[in-house]
């Protein structure tokens, strides 16, 4: 069983410590227990009815009317809203929920009505990756177990090459390459997958070399492939060095490809512009990609 402080829940639910105690105290929503030395701690059957409160009350429906309504009664109306349209907060709320409670066919259902009405693009940088930093934090606090985030993961991870694979009859620009690798600490394979998806389905191609390499083994995969352009993300300092290695090394070929750098540790090579271009975040690379896209048609005219 987790325990969590009003603070944790403050987090996970968006509701104000201070609205919390007001909710115990006046209408006796959720009841915190005690430990031996009188501090108080909230478990995950709190968590789970305040986060249905918290719906709720975002949806329209009073405090005072909520009070008043039996526990099965709450889990049904938050079951139908879970059923409709979600956008944005609600989303992120839902989904959110749906993980607490490791429910794979509501979060899958909320995944599938997000991408009909937004598309899987959308979805992704709109819904996808603000909840992904949100787990984030909640795993940093501790708010969250390994499971959930682990739980989580590879459902999206699904979804990505499940839209991946439908992309792999489609014609592509065979005149531009991106070869993509991940230096081997990195944590990014969600995405990656995805920079993956929107490379393809601009009709370029995608070669994913994965993690478990070194940077003499890109050069190998250079000197195969012979591509355009490198791509790779570094959030972790582990992956400076490494990069480092593979500047040097490219800085040695006559015409080496681009390599196109995003995350956290990318600024530190902002002064190698013989070969890396430095990308701040997802907009700023898939408006190149799209720019590529359309100098690559005007050349085909």
């Amino acid at each position: 069983m987790a325990i969590y402080s009003i603070a944790d829940l403050e987090m996970l639910t968006g509701i104000k410590a201070h609205t919390i105690r007001i909710w115990e105290k006046r209408y006796g929503l959720i009841n915190p227990k005690r430990t031996q030395t009188n501090i108080r701690f909230y478990d995950d059957q709190d968590l789970k009815n305040l986060a249905n409160i918290a719906l709720l009350n975002q949806k329209g429906y009073k405090i005072s009317l909520i009070s008043e309504m039996q526990a099965q009664e709450i889990e049904s109306l938050v079951a139908n809203i879970s059923d409709v349209e979600v956008f944005n907060r609600d989303a992120l709320d839902a989904l959110t929920l749906s993980i607490l409670q490791l429910n794979e066919k509501k979060f899958t259902h909320l995944l599938n009505t997000n991408i009909h009405q937004l598309g899987f693009e959308m979805t992704f940088n709109q819904i996808l990756m603000p909840f992904l930093d949100k787990l984030n934090t909640m795993w940093l606090s501790g708010s969250i177990k390994k499971v959930h985030e682990e739980f989580v993961n590879r459902i999206i991870k699904k979804k990505l090459i499940h839209e991946l694979c439908h992309l792999e009859n489609q014609e592509q620009d065979c005149n531009t390459c991106f070869l993509m690798f991940l230096p081997p600490e990195e944590k990014q394979e969600l995405n990656q997958y995805f920079v993956e998806l929107f490379i393809r389905r601009n009709h370029f191609r995608a070669i994913d070399l994965g993690s478990d390499l070194n940077p003499t083994d890109i050069l190998d995969g250079i000197q195969i492939i012979k591509p355009q352009f490198l791509f790779t993300i570094i959030h972790e300092e582990s992956s400076v060095k490494f990069i480092e290695e593979l500047v040097n090394c490219l800085n040695e070929l006559q015409d080496p490809p681009i390599l196109l750098l995003t995350g956290y540790y990318s600024h530190r090579f902002s002064d190698q512009n013989k070969c890396v271009r430095i990308t701040e975040g997802f907009e700023e690379l898939e408006q190149f990609i799209k720019t590529l896209k359309e100098i690559s048609c005007i050349c085909k005219k």
